[in-house]
């Protein structure tokens, strides 16, 4: 029975050295993670405060172009500097033809689709016009393009349209 007892106490003085081997290599390990789940949590906090900061100098908005062709692309989360204008954000997503007036700017042309008088009183022209969610729908914008100041969450579309009168 003594030499069982022997092979048993080695067992068990192997097992106790390995495991005790294991259980620091694991707490190690775990040190490790926790110091870089720290970092992480650090650089995290950093980042939502530069995008905190950022959100206070940018608004974000949604922006159509109607092609008057049955074409209408939108560029939904546009984000812009604090103060753009809807001439801004026509701008921002397409190439856009325009010359200042008495009135502000006049859009003549959005990405190669021009003006098109076909009298002095009928023809095709670029408008601008801003989605009024309370009345659930499109309004045709009030003044010129560089004039009216965006906000967050504002939804504009600019469009061809056939005018007459």
């Amino acid at each position: 029975m003594r030499g069982y007892a022997r092979i048993l106490l080695v067992v068990l003085l192997v097992w106790a050295v390995a495991a005790t081997g294991m259980a620091a290599k694991l707490y190690l390990e775990n040190r490790a993670l926790v110091s870089q789940v720290s970092s992480l949590e650090a650089q995290l906090a950093k980042a939502r405060g530069a995008v905190e900061g950022l959100r206070s100098k940018t608004v974000v908005v949604d922006v159509a172009v109607d092609y008057g062709n049955g074409t209408v692309v939108w560029h939904n989360g546009t984000v812009l500097p604090k103060g753009a204008t809807a001439l801004t954000a026509l701008i921002a997503v397409a190439r856009a033809e325009y010359r200042y007036g008495k009135y502000g700017a006049y859009v003549v042309a959005v990405d190669g689709v021009k003006e098109k008088m076909l009298s002095k009183s009928e023809g095709y022209s670029w408008m601008w016009y801003y989605y009024d969610a309370g009345k659930k729908r499109w309004v045709l914008g009030p003044v010129a393009a560089d004039k009216y100041k965006l906000v967050d969450g504002a939804v504009i579309m600019w469009k061809y349209a056939h005018w007459k009168y």
